[in-house]
């Protein structure tokens, strides 16, 4: 049964119209959010923002994994579907030629892997609206799609899911240290199910790395420990609201040092200084993508 416009029209209209201040004269408060996402901003002024994002991190030694997963959980956070696409065109060439298979499939499986691992941070339906979109930029290049992996890896069997839930324990006390078992009684406190289900069924299949409980080779695309956190801080500070369990991550952030390679980038990420970077480039990307002006955004076809 077709809704009718009207019904339609109020499911997609901001939840508030704009109005004057009662208080202030002359300052207008903003129309609430409306049931679509925004246009995305100008192709070029993109362009100009993740050559600006791939440069500054490459001056810390910041390599491309690391800040696509930061890139791509920002931009699933703050519900940027068509950007997000722009990004995954911009990933998958380098000097404006189409990178070899195996790099433009390393770099969608993550971007795919990340946008999975939102779930748990910024809720079901806008990981799977923006993995849709990503699905369709894939689509669009025929190669790639034909090369993509197209088996699960969290259809697991009794045995290889109490090894998940093992690897979410570790992970989940990894992150949280000393607090871990305060945190888990503050959270069984909160209700019964809820740190059962966050440490067993998030932290485990979910954002435990899938190659540790499946005991396989890591290929290059996955989320580690170190992108684990830089996901969760992403996902996190560019939703916003959510500044405590900002700082949780961030303290994760810290405490992923011992589990990197003798890398300076990685070196670089797991500092004070790394966390800032972090926090400034999502803040960053937020302004242009969340804040640009209408004037600076594409025209939405209808």
């Amino acid at each position: 049964m077709p809704l009718s416009q009207a019904l339609k029209a109020l499911v997609h209209a901001p939840r508030y119209a704009a109005r004057a201040s009662k208080y202030q004269p002359g300052v207008t408060i903003p129309a609430g959010v409306s049931g679509s996402p925004k246009a995305a901003p100008q192709v070029s002024i993109l362009q100009d923002l993740f050559r600006r994002l791939e440069r500054d991190a490459a001056s810390h030694g910041v390599r491309w994994g690391e800040w696509l997963t930061l890139s791509t959980a920002t931009l699933f956070a703050i519900n940027a579907p068509s950007t997000l696409r722009v990004l995954h065109t911009y990933v998958m060439q380098h000097g404006g030629t189409l990178r070899p298979l195996a790099d433009r499939v390393d770099r969608a499986c993550l971007m795919r892997e990340v946008g999975l691992k939102t779930l748990g941070l910024i809720g079901t339906p806008r990981a799977i609206n923006n993995l849709a979109a990503l699905r369709a930029s894939v689509d669009a290049d025929a190669e790639l799609a034909a090369h993509m992996p197209t088996e699960s890896r969290r259809a697991l069997s009794p045995e290889q899911l109490q090894q998940s839930f093992r690897a979410g324990s570790d992970l989940f006390d990894d992150i949280y240290a000393k607090q871990s078992p305060k945190l888990r009684g503050v959270l069984a406190h909160h209700h019964p199910d809820l740190g059962e289900y966050i440490v067993h069924y998030e932290y485990g299949p979910l954002f435990a790395p899938a190659s540790q409980y499946h005991h396989a080779p890591e290929p290059a695309w996955e989320v580690n420990r170190v992108r684990m956190s830089l996901l969760a801080i992403a996902s996190l500070h560019a939703q916003g609201g959510v500044a405590p369990q900002v700082v949780s991550h961030v303290y994760g952030l810290l405490r992923a040092r011992p589990h990197i390679r003798d890398e300076a980038g990685l070196a670089f990420l797991t500092s004070e200084a790394g966390a800032m970077w972090a926090l400034e480039t999502i803040n960053d990307m937020c302004r242009v993508v969340d804040g640009a002006e209408d004037a600076e955004r594409q025209v939405a076809h209808l």
